[in-house]
């Protein structure tokens, strides 16, 4: 068996195995997610979907289910479970991103929907989702919802190819203040230029999407490896969340897991050994 047709079989391996321990995962998130506390905390329901709880607030940054990406489990009771949610923001169109079953079934909810404009239409068409729940963000601009401080600019998940063609989707990615702290989420980046995002001051932390190369991830070095880290660092983090490890609706070849993120941890170390770098996998939560 050649190195690819291994690394599919040990990603079929990994998806019956999360198929069959996620209605447990999910009520486990639930179980903590839907509390009040003081922690701010974010907890991870797929590779990079997120459920945060900050400031005593309840919200989400592209929301999903593993019911959402492969459309093979019977639907949680998502009114209910995720009733306490204020506002929902969404990056971008992607399947691993934008869950038209968990949309449709909220959206009798009072909770807001923060969506650019050009993906609108088609969240309107699938969901039903009336227009009145959903608020435009504009580059730049700053939302302010529940006291939190919400920029939102340009996502760069754009890339050139060897045949100089662009592939790729218009983003969002945002930037959220809360609890005196501020937290970058750059969303899905394919070409690792700062130039889109606002600001040069630090941030507290940011979430970095770990992807290092188109069709690299069975290198023994992938050739964004480096890139991706100075990117990252670019903005003074004091911590970096590595997360959208384990998507299981991946080929091998563009499959980034745990033997991904500690390449980037030792580079990390070795470019700014000051910077903390962490894992969040399905599941976990994190505090932030």
């Amino acid at each position: 068996m050649d190195r690819s047709a291994e690394a599919q079989a040990r990603i079929e391996a990994q998806r019956e195995a999360l198929r069959s321990r996620y209605p447990a995962l999910w009520a486990g998130v639930m179980a903590e997610w839907q509390q009040s506390g003081l922690d701010d905390r974010a907890w991870l329901t797929y590779s990079a979907n997120y459920l945060f709880r900050t400031g005593g607030v309840h919200w989400a940054l592209d929301p999903l289910t593993l019911s959402g990406r492969l459309g093979e489990l019977p639907q949680e009771n998502l009114a209910v479970d995720l009733e306490p949610l204020s506002f929902v923001l969404l990056s971008h169109r992607h399947r691993d991103h934008l869950d038209f079953g968990l949309i449709a079934a909220l959206r009798d909810q009072p909770m807001r929907w923060v969506i650019p404009e050009w993906m609108q239409a088609e969240v309107r068409q699938q969901t039903g989702l009336p227009p009145g729940k959903i608020i435009t963000p504009k580059l730049q601009q700053e939302l302010v919802l529940d006291g939190m401080r919400i920029l939102p600019f340009e996502g760069n998940h754009w890339e050139t190819l060897a045949d100089g063609t662009s592939k790729g989707v218009p983003a969002m990615g945002y930037r959220v203040g809360f609890s005196n702290k501020s937290w970058l989420f750059p969303g899905d980046t394919r070409t690792y230029s700062p130039i889109h995002v606002p600001g040069n001051e630090p941030v507290d932390g940011l979430f970095a999407h770990v992807w290092l190369g188109r069709r690299g991830a069975l290198l023994e070095k992938p050739q964004l490896l480096d890139d991706f880290c100075m990117f990252q660092l670019s903005f003074h983090p004091q911590r970096i969340l590595l997360t959208h490890l384990h998507e299981v609706g991946r080929p091998g070849e563009e499959y980034w897991d745990g033997r991904h993120a500690d390449m980037v941890k030792e580079r990390m170390r070795e470019l700014a050994p000051g910077v903390g770098v962490e894992t969040a996998f399905i599941g976990e939560s994190v505090l932030l």
